[in-house]
């Protein structure tokens, strides 16, 4: 049913293309694709499938100590399901998203009894996400808004 290769035929399956394509540029690797990316303009990161970690909510900066977690949110495709932090308590809910309209639903959260900032943030947070309207992304910089509004700015977390 299977047939042995012998080994060292497997060798030189695997050592041939880098004696003939050395500088050629004919044949391409994963680490040549890697390079020819690194050298293009980088491309927008996706509302959607990225990590959006918090920045600034109504106005204000935020701060995250090193004794507190990282706020942050996600929009999964797949079922068009939210899910995210506030640093301390996790939440999820769905979103509708069309084009740049943007609305959250149904957001709950655990009830976890956290110190610091974060437990007077992720009310806020949550009021914010339930004020959306839709978002505009610049560079890596998500904004989610109310009409004309900024309610909160997100950096995409960088893979």
């Amino acid at each position: 049913m299977f047939r042995r290769v012998p080994v060292t035929a497997v060798l030189w399956i695997a050592v041939i293309p880098s004696f003939v394509c050395p500088t050629s540029g004919l044949c391409q690797t994963s680490s040549s694709s890697n390079q020819s990316q690194d050298a293009a303009p980088a491309s927008l990161p996706s509302v959607t499938e990225t990590q959006w970690n918090l920045i600034e909510l109504n106005g204000s900066p935020v701060v995250v100590r090193p004794t507190e977690g990282q706020p942050y949110i996600y929009l999964q495709v797949q079922g068009d399901r939210l899910s995210g932090s506030g640093a301390c308590n996790r939440f999820f809910g769905s979103f509708d998203l069309s084009g740049s309209s943007l609305q959250f639903h149904s957001v709950a959260q655990t009830m976890m009894a956290c110190p610091g900032a974060s437990l007077q943030r992720e009310p806020e947070l949550l009021e914010a996400l339930k004020l959306v309207t839709s978002y505009q992304i610049s560079g890596n910089i998500l904004q989610l808004r109310l009409d004309d509004r900024v309610l909160a700015r997100f950096q995409a977390l960088k893979k």
